[in-house]
Formats: structure tokens, sequence, C-alpha cells
């Protein structure tokens, strides 16, 4: 804005001010459309600019108007929009606590918790707090202070709308990662939600339970009984998610609780089953009841408790589980119920065999035999005899039992009962053993997959592989529980979980990968925030040109990936009908610039496929876990940890388990500097038992002394083995002895001309005028290979056998040709050189600068165009672009200081004319400044004392 602008600015603003204060309801609701049209998805630099340095005036006015009138609903929706606006404007909090100042979280809560209050006024409400809720553990705080938790969590109990729902549900699990001194206010709250009628929420309440147990010490007891009855739920994800807390829950106190509620509702009383007959509209809707749904879920629930672990299978069976599974198996009224006390039952029997005995005597050998060769489909050829041996079975595993039990665990599944049955079938007793030493054809192909080790390579090198599946169930175990207490919250991640669109999840996912290849964690938050926020869904990216793609793609380096993207959302939306491919193959295959890693990390992350990923960070740990020492980029070792990984993975929760191992060899297994003594996982690692066996001490910490001890765990054939060191040991190294790369090639070396062409602003080019500003001369780079489609100024690469004399004449020509006249090669100045280097080229730009008089330059190409300076700032430009402008600006800075005589004055007047834009800034009253200032910060003050 020009100082002769801003008087007029200033008072536009004020005639604006005084027609809102003066103006009925229509005036006001016109105003704000105005506002709404003009101002959406501005930063706080540019609403201070649009009112003259004084925005908060009308924040407050806003603010102050919503207090008045939120009960009558007066354009409520689009003042929460409003003030919305000015909340969200980035880099800048001052309109937040100004906002908060003014009692605006009050008045939200008020709004979620009025009767009278639209959907949708509740959700851009919540979306406000959610807003608030992410500026930082502060302003969480405010919230909880408020009672807020409790106002959110009844507005999601009492909402008709997902989005509604979710959008609290994002806000609940938000505020939980602030002051532990809060997260029991939030837990309980959270408890109350599972006893709302609405499934959605109750699915929401679980979920956020399950995230804030983890953070939690202790489990509250009264978490059991309306847990227990989520299983009743007639829908299945409630269900799932009630299944996920009770696995949780078995680490915490009210375990004894959780087991015995799980085993009593195996089996339900005559009058639980009577009460729910009399809920003839129920059974219309469901074809059956809910405390036979419950009876299923908890069988289901007992299998996987029993399977994590011998402990909760010891505790499971004095409690009588194995009589009720039985029974459970006798209910011909719900066939889910049947087939899952029967997985649930065989798993008992096929792992402990003294639990076979008692079984077969109990229901007898006939009916044995059927299940143990019919698991899975008994239920549908079993007569009403049958279930009522199943319904009435007294079978108990005594105290005698139990004693035997520890002695009997390890011992084969095949028992004597088993050969004589088989030998009255006439079939031979080692036919039969060879039967039951292979997995039952019965079973899933998971759990096969489970039971066989994993033979990374030849079977001599033991020490490369995973054989008891015991290992990697712990290993999974103490992993998954590292990242949920210790992962980072990250856009991608919270978008994954809390995404209900499949579509939308997965094109989220896949987003984030492109855009971290290569690149850090905190360098792409921005971008990826940004990307998401222009372009929500792969519909609005494919409408998108690549010129605004390279445009938000500048500075994130490896262009050629969001060109790729943009392809790949045209391709969905043109031959996928919109949808993106829903397996890891379909990724694989139908989206250009996916690869292995990506198509494996996206499907697992978002699509729950059971695959693992190995990226740079996951070749390192897992090579460290199994000693693998060779060339990490080899074939052998590269398809060996594609094998290992998907052993590894966890079938449950496989996009957690695939992160998890990326985020620990990214912040614990790192390249340089790991921290063995955080690892969770340590035990499972053979790199450091090797250098503790070498070192005889803890690795990091060698002994003076030469250890004694031999090298632990070495292949018995190293030479023939393409996984171990071909390399000698360096003791200095340790475990970054594991793995070993190929030393990298040297970047080539290559120079490159380049000339910063500048005219006076207003010539009527491509980039329009800026008052007093320059316009730049850029050309677009081909459409393929480096840096492809960008723009940059005119450049090309300096010849073998160069002096300065050929550069200028080559420079000269260049620029001629681009502006279809002859300049001369007086006119070019030297400003210096500029590195940049690429993954595999050093780039060295040699900068000259050209200044033209004539404003009225034009370019005969479309490949070239004027810009301005801030335009020049927004286009799709690379990195070393920018580092040649900073280069010239430095120059003309020289130049500036050494005409003005050491002065602090600029030769053009533009820096004169900034400062006199700067002096005219108004500025608020210091009473009115204080008064806001100090009752918030006595707020924080307050709350950090406390904590």
């Amino acid at each position: 804005m020009s100082a002769q602008k801003e008087p007029a600015n200033i008072g536009r603003v004020l005639s604006f001010l005084r027609e809102w204060d003066r103006g009925d309801r229509t005036v006001r609701g016109r105003m704000l459309n105005t506002f709404l049209t003009q101002n959406s998805g501005r930063t706080s630099h540019e609403l201070e600019l649009e009112f003259a340095q004084v925005a908060s005036l009308f924040l407050a006015r806003l603010t102050t108007w919503m207090k008045l009138t939120y009960m009558f609903g007066t354009f409520l929706g689009k003042q929460l929009k409003a003030i919305g606006i000015f909340l969200s404007a980035s880099s800048h909090d001052q309109y937040l606590v100004e906002f908060l100042e003014d009692g605006g979280v009050l008045t939200l809560l008020d709004i979620l918790g009025h009767p009278r209050s639209k959907e949708e006024e509740k959700r851009e409400a919540l979306r406000l707090l959610l807003t608030v809720s992410n500026a930082g553990r502060k302003y969480k705080e405010i919230i909880c202070e408020s009672h807020g938790v409790t106002g959110i969590a009844e507005c999601l109990a009492k909402s008709n709308t997902d989005e509604t729902q979710e959008t609290a549900g994002v806000l609940l699990e938000s505020i939980s990662h602030g002051n532990p001194k809060y997260q029991n206010q939030i837990y309980k709250g959270l408890i109350a939600l599972m006893t709302c009628t609405s499934p959605k929420a109750q699915q929401l309440a679980l979920h956020n339970l399950h995230a804030l147990q983890c953070k939690m010490k202790t489990a509250h007891c009264s978490i059991v009984e309306p847990l227990l009855n989520m299983l009743r739920s007639l829908h299945l994800e409630v269900q799932d998610e009630a299944i996920r807390l009770i696995l949780d829950l078995k680490c915490y106190d009210v375990r004894p609780l959780l087991l015995n509620g799980l085993v009593t509702r195996l089996g339900p009383t005559k009058e639980e089953v009577q009460h729910h007959m009399e809920e003839s509209e129920m059974i219309k809707m469901t074809g059956t009841l809910p405390v036979f749904v419950q009876q299923a879920a908890a069988a289901k629930a007992i299998r996987l408790l029993a399977k994590d672990s011998d402990e909760l299978s010891r505790e499971l069976l004095s409690l009588g589980v194995i009589q009720r599974l039985l029974y459970t198996m006798g209910n011909r009224e719900h066939a889910d119920a049947q087939i899952q006390a029967s997985l649930a039952l065989e798993h008992f029997i096929s792992s402990y065999p003294v639990i076979e005995e008692h079984v077969q005597r109990g229901i007898g050998s006939t009916l044995f035999e059927a299940f143990m060769h019919q698991t899975d489909t008994l239920y549908m050829n079993m007569n009403e005899s049958q279930a009522e041996i199943l319904l009435t079975n007294k079978v108990h595993i005594t105290e005698v039992v139990l004693a035997l039990f520890s002695e009997k665990l390890n011992k084969p599944r095949l028992t004597m009962s088993r050969l004589r049955s088989a030998a009255r079938n006439g079939l031979r007793a080692g036919e039969e053993a060879s039967k039951a030493a292979e997995p039952k054809r019965n079973r899933s192909n998971k759990a096969a997959k489970e039971e066989e080790p994993l033979n990374a390579s030849s079977p001599s090198c033991s020490r490369h592989s995973f054989h008891p599946p015991a290992d990697v169930e712990l290993l999974r175990s103490q992993l998954l529980r590292w990242y949920d207490n210790n992962k980072r919250e990250l856009p991608w991640r919270t978008l994954a979980v809390t995404e209900s669109d499949l579509n939308i999840r997965t094109y989220a996912v896949w987003v984030s990968e492109i855009m971290l290849q290569q690149t850090q964690v905190a360098t792409v938050i921005d971008y990826y925030n940004k990307w998401m926020k222009r372009w929500p869904t792969v519909r609005h990216l494919s409408a998108a040109t690549l010129e605004e793609v390279n445009q938000m793609w500048a500075g994130l380096g490896y262009y050629s990936r969001g060109r790729r993207l943009h392809e790949g959302a045209q391709k969905v939306v043109s031959q996928l009908k919109g949808q993106m491919p829903r397996t890891v193959d379909g990724l694989l295959k139908q989206l250009p610039g996916v690869g292995r890693y990506t198509a494996a990390a996206v499907g697992s992350i978002a699509l729950g496929q059971v695959t693992g990923a190995v990226d740079g960070n996951v070749v390192r740990v897992l090579c460290r876990l199994r000693a693998i020492g060779a060339d990490s980029t080899s074939a052998a070792v590269t398809e060996a940890l594609w094998r290992l990984a998907n052993t590894l993975v966890d079938p449950e929760r496989p996009g957690d388990f695939n992160q998890a191992v990326m985020e620990l060899g990214a912040r614990v297994c790192s390249p340089r500097g790991p921290v063995c003594s955080q690892c969770p996982v340590q035990s499972h690692c053979h790199a450091f038992r090797t250098v503790q066996g070498k070192r005889g001490g803890t690795p990091g910490k060698p002994d003076r002394k030469p250890s004694t001890l031999p090298d632990i765990e070495d292949c018995v054939s190293s030479e023939a083995c393409p996984l171990c060191p071909s390399e000698p040991w360096d003791e200095a190294l340790g475990v970054q002895n594991f793995p070993r790369k190929p030393p990298k090639k040297p970047p080539r070396v290559e120079r490159t001309l380049t000339c910063v062409v500048t005219r006076p602003g207003g010539g009527g080019g491509g980039g329009g005028g800026e008052e007093g500003g320059d316009e730049y001369l850029l050309t677009r780079r081909p459409s393929t290979g480096l840096l492809a489609g960008l723009w940059e100024f005119p450049s090309l690469l300096q010849g073998e056998k160069s002096s300065s004399s050929k550069d200028k004449a080559a420079l000269c020509a260049r620029v001629s040709g681009l502006l279809a006249g002859d300049l001369t090669e007086s006119l070019f100045r030297y400003a210096g050189e500029v590195v940049h280097v690429f993954s595999h080229i050093r780039q060295t730009y040699v900068v000259h600068s050209v200044r033209l008089r004539d404003a009225g330059a034009q370019t005969p190409s479309k490949k070239a165009q004027w810009l301005t300076r801030s335009a020049l700032q927004e286009a799709a430009v690379s990195t070393g672009v920018k580092k040649i402008l900073e280069l010239c600006d430095s120059v003309d800075g020289q130049k500036e200081q050494s005409c003005s005589g050491g002065k602090r004055q600029n030769c053009t007047g533009t820096k004169k004319k900034k400062n006199q834009r700067a002096s005219k800034k108004p500025k608020l009253s210091a009473s009115d400044s204080g008064r806001r200032q100090v009752s918030l910060s006595a707020f924080f003050s307050h709350v950090k004392q406390e904590s």
C-alpha cells in the first residue's frame, strides 16, 4: 500500500465500521456475506492490510454481537465463519488472544448446549474450539477450565449428523494431548459417552479412549460395565473398537473384572434372554437378540486375549471359560456366537493338550471328533441332541489340572487319545502325527504364516531370521506399545485415523508418502497442510493446472514428485471414476510414481492391508535387529528385508506397526548416534548383542581391557551368506556396522551461466506491475528432466573453455533472443556465484545482471515472461532461483551503502517510503491492550504454578 493510498484506506475502514455500528440485521448480514467472500483464507498480514492495521476492531464487534444474539440465531453461522477467518489466520495468535479475552470460549460452549442451535452452527463452533485447542497446550487448558469437556461430550452424544460428531470427536482427542492434570476429566467424560444411544458417538468415544488409555497410568473400574455393554452393539465398527479397548486394558488393575465379565457374558441368564425377547421391535429389525450378539463378541475377545499370553489363558481357565465356550457353541439361535466360541475353544485345545482330554471326556468322543475336523463349520450340521450336550456340559478345569498346566504347556499337541482315535479310524500313527504337525486346513493363512519361521537367507545363517512365533508376537507388542506412547502427532497420521471416507483417506496418505520421499518430516508438515487445504480430495487436485502444482511444490525439491501426483490424480478421475485403488497391487500398477514401498505404506496405513513396508528407516532397523551387514542395496538384502517386514507386520494394526518401525528408525535407531538404551526392542537386537559380546560391555562404552568373550551368533559359513558383513568389523562404529552402504558416487559438477534481467515496473508484461517495483525476466524449463516445467532466470551451461568475455557474449545472445532485440555486452554486470547441491549434481550458478531502462521490453515467446517481485516469490521456482535473487539483493544493498556514503539513506528512496508507511501504522491504546493481555497472562501464570 502506497503512502498516498493509506489515508483513503483508513477512511474506507472507518466508514465500514460506522456502517456496521449503525446497521440493522439486514445490513450486517449483507456485510458479513461480503466479508466472507472477500477474505476467506487470508493471512493475518493480509487482514491487517485490508483493515488498515485495525482488523481487531472488527473482530471485537463480531465477538460482541455473537455473545448478544446467539440465542436468537441471528446469522450465527455467518458470524462463526467470519470469526474463523480471524482465528485461522496463519502464523499469528493476536486475534486468538483477543477472542479469548472477550470470553469467546464460553460463548462457543454455550452455543453447543443451546437447544435452538442448528447442527451447522454447532459444527462451526466445534471447529473454532478445535482451532483454539490446536494453538497449544495452554489453550487446551482454557477449554478444560471452562468445563468444555462436558459440553463437547454432550454435543457429541446428542448431535444428529456424523460430521458434527466426528468434529467433536477430533476436538476431544486434541484436548486429551494437553496437560495430564485434565486427562482424568476427559477420561470420565468419554466413559459417560459410551452409555449414549448414538452408534457414531459410541465409536468415537471408544476410539478416543483407546488413544487416551495409553497415556493413563491406571484404568477406572467404572469403564468395565459400559465397555462390556458395547459388545451388544449391532454395529461392527463399535464392536471392533470395544474389543480393541479391551485388549488395551489387559495390562491394568481392572483386568480381573474385565475377564470375569467376559466369561460371564458367554452364558446369559434366562432372565436376560427373556428381557430381550420382550423387545419384539429389536428382534424384528435385527433377527437376533443383542444379548447373543454380546455373547459372540465376548468369545472373540476371549480368543484374542488368550492368544496374547499364557498368563491371560491361565486366568481365563481358572474362571471356567471352557465350560462357557462349550455352552456358547450350543446356542443354535446365533451362528456367529457358535463360530467365535468354536475358534476360541480350538485355540485352547491346540495350545494346551491337557484341555483336550477334559473336553473330549465332557462332550463325548463322537462330538469331539466332529469338532476337531469341522471346527468352523460344525454349527451348520449340529442337531438338537448335540446342541443339548454342549448346553448341559459339565467340563470343569480343576485345581489338579491347573497344577499340571505348567508342566504340559510345551508338550506336543498329539496325545494318546488322538492316536487311539486315529487307530480306530484305520489311520497310521505316523500319518496322524504328520497331519498334527502341519497347520490345520481350517486355520487362516495368517495363523499358518505366523507359525512358520522366516528363512531370510541360507539356513546356516539363523540369526538373520525370526524363528519362534512368540518372539514375533512379543516384538510387535513391545514396538506398538512404544509407538502409542511416543509417536509424533503429524497431520497425515491424524487424518488417516479420523477420516472416515476411504477415498479421501487413501488420497491423503498417498500425498504424504510422496512428499516424504527424500524429504524430512519437519519440512513436509507445512507443505502438506497447505496442499490439503487447497486440494482436499483427488478430484480437486485433478482439476488443478500443472503450473499451480509446481507453484505449490516450489522449494520442496524433487519436482517430478508433484508432477506425478498431478498425473495420478487425473488418471484416477478420468480412468478410475474418481475412486482410488483399494489394494496394494492396484496402487502399484495404477498410480504413476508409486513404487513398492509407497504402495505398501499407503495400503497398510490407509486401507489396512496386511503388508510390510521397507523404507530407509526400516532397512536400518531390520538390519540391526537381525545383524544383516551386507550391502543394503543389494538384491539379496532387499528381498530378505521385505520378507522380514512381511513376517513382522502386525495383522491387526499393519499401518501402525509400519509407522512404528519408521518412527523407531527416525528417532531412536538413527543412522548416527543411535540411542540403544531407549530402544523398546533392544532384547531382540542381534547388532546390540554382537557389540556387547565384542566389547564386553555396553555399546558406546568399550572396556579398555580386551574382551575374552567370543563373537556371538556368528554365521556358520559367513562366506556363503549374502547377508553377513563382507567388510571387517569396525569397533568404532558399534551397531552402525549394520547395515553397510556402498560409498556414494560424488555428484556431477556443473556450472551454469545465469542472468537476472530487470526492467522498471508497469511495462505490461505477463506478471503485471507494482508501483515503484521492478519486474524480472523468467523462462520456463523443458517439460522433462531436472526441475521440469519450473521457471528460472535465463540460463545456459558454461562451456569447458570459457572466459569472462565469452560468458558475457553467450548470455547476451541468450537474452537478446528472448527479447527479440539487440543488447550490448556492456550492460551485463558480474554479480557473483551461487552453489546449489542437488542429489546428484553440484550446480554452480555464475550470476550476471542486466537492468533495462525501457519498461516496454516484450517477450515474443510463451516460455518467457516478466514477473514482479511478489509474483516471482509465489511462482513455481526452485530454491536455486531464490538463492540467486538473494545474491543480487546483497549486491544491490552494497551499492546503496556506497551510494549514500555510509548514511542510512536509499539512493532510490524505496526504503524511505516503507518507513513512512510504517510510521503511520495505527496503534491501540495502552489501556485497552493492557486490559486484554493482563487477564490472559494471569491465567497462564496461574495454570503454570498449578502444573
